[in-house]
């Protein structure tokens, strides 16, 4: 590590980058790939389609799960950056913000 340069911090927003980066939006395709499975929106092995009446509660309840989760991350990630402009202008000091 030098004076100007630290690849400690460098390494832990690079690898939460890539994690974040990586993992919502493959969590967001989990999401939609559930929620066909769910809806009866998927093709039989001989090429046929599933009727959609064949809906599958528990898998549509999951799939909805995951999307409130994803939208969960990216509410408190906006958050977590607005945080000190959010406490200076409207006094909601949460996540974190300096109280000046």
């Amino acid at each position: 590590m030098t004076h100007w340069f630290n690849v400690d911090a460098t390494l832990k927003i690079l690898g939460f980058g890539l994690l974040v980066g990586g993992l919502l939006p493959a969590l967001f395709a989990i999401g939609v790939r559930i929620n066909a499975a769910g809806s009866g929106d998927l093709a039989t092995a001989d090429g046929g389609v599933v009727p959609a009446g064949a809906r599958r509660a528990l898998l549509l309840a999951l799939s909805w799960t995951i999307f409130l989760v994803v939208l969960a991350v990216v509410v408190v990630g906006v958050l977590f950056i607005a945080r000190d402009f959010l406490g200076h202008h409207f006094g909601f000091y949460l996540l974190g913000a300096k109280h000046n």
